[in-house]
């Protein structure tokens, strides 16, 4: 065997895992198939949702840190991975908030963090996922 065909063969067994790493790295990153919640569970979690963005008001850290809490108990009984690369992108940036609201005791980061967590709560909460993608879209917009 000489040299040539041994850098062939490395190149083609490289490439091989490339790809089964990007296949396994794909598999890991789909979108998680979420529960659907009870009528019930929906009402619980709207009703706390008003008491946390009532007490933003006279105490928005404080509201802040219960809307992250209260939005990751949503995502757990949904059934959404929690770790902190599989949460939803405005999840993780609320959290970036927060902690930029309380290192400088901001009270517009808390706003925006709260804003955001907002927007991951009504997505969860919301017909979860029986309307068709094209009428979400439009609400986006």
């Amino acid at each position: 065997m000489d040299i040539a065909t041994v850098v062939v063969d490395v190149v083609i067994g490289l490439w091989i895992i490339a790809v089964i790493v990007a296949v396994i790295r794909a598999w890991q990153a789909r979108r998680p198939q979420l529960r659907p919640l009870t009528e019930d569970a929906v009402n619980r979690f709207k009703q706390a949702w008003e008491q946390i963005a009532a007490r933003f008001v006279n105490e928005p850290l404080e509201a802040v840190n219960e809307a992250d809490a209260l939005v990751l108990s949503v995502l757990r009984e949904r059934g959404h991975p929690l770790d902190y690369e599989r949460l939803p992108g405005r999840m993780r940036e609320a959290r970036r908030q927060r902690i930029s609201g309380q290192e400088r005791a901001g009270t517009e980061a808390l706003r925006q963090s709260l804003l955001n967590y907002r927007a991951v709560f009504e997505e969860m909460v919301r017909d979860q996922g029986r309307r068709p993608a094209a009428a979400r879209r439009r609400e986006m917009a």
